[in-house]
């Protein structure tokens, strides 16, 4: 085996130091830098999972609270109501049931424990003025009835006059839900 001298054997002594410390730089440094940067990107992940968990959570608790409020506006309202008769009265008290074209009730399942009942109405050559006064006393909150859907348009026949037709809209208890306490 060969001798080396002085001045070699440094040479090889920085030389394998230098290789360790790039090993050790290689296959450890660096792969506890990429797992850590891995960790970092997963942790932000997981909190911003957590922060839409929780703003899920806020929303189903107010569906919930809303929910309730709901049972107690339909409690609070007279027994047997009826979409079609409400509407019926109202457009009697606000003079334009002589102007109603036709009324189609209809009925669909919401949810478990509401239904909705809808009736569309078709008024036809009625004075802006009875057609605003029937929609304000129509769409009632405490009676949970709302304007779906609501087309004007100028009468034909008399230019002054407006043909206008809608879809009312209410939420009752499903019948399952009225049955159970």
């Amino acid at each position: 085996m060969m001798r080396l001298n002085k001045r070699e054997r440094i040479a090889v002594i920085v030389g394998g130091a230098a290789l360790l410390v790039f090993v050790v730089v290689q296959f450890l440094v660096f792969p506890l830098i990429d797992n850590r940067a891995r960790l970092t990107k997963r942790l932000a992940a997981r909190e911003k999972a957590v922060v839409e968990m929780r703003s899920l959570r806020e929303q189903y608790q107010q569906l919930n609270r809303h929910s309730g409020s709901v049972d107690e506006l339909l409690a609070q309202r007279e027994e047997g109501f009826s979409l079609f008769s409400f509407l019926e009265n109202n457009a009697d008290a606000c003079e334009v049931k002589e102007h109603i074209a036709y009324m189609k009730p209809s009925e669909t399942q919401g949810s478990a424990s509401f239904r909705v009942s809808m009736v569309e109405m078709k008024l036809q050559a009625v004075p802006l003025k009875k057609l605003l006064a029937f929609l304000e006393k129509s769409e009632s909150p405490q009676h949970l009835v709302g304007v779906d859907k609501l087309t004007i348009q100028e009468n034909a026949q008399e230019k002054t006059m407006l043909d206008a037709t809608l879809s009312m809209v209410s939420v009752d208890q499903a019948a399952e839900a009225a049955a159970t306490p």
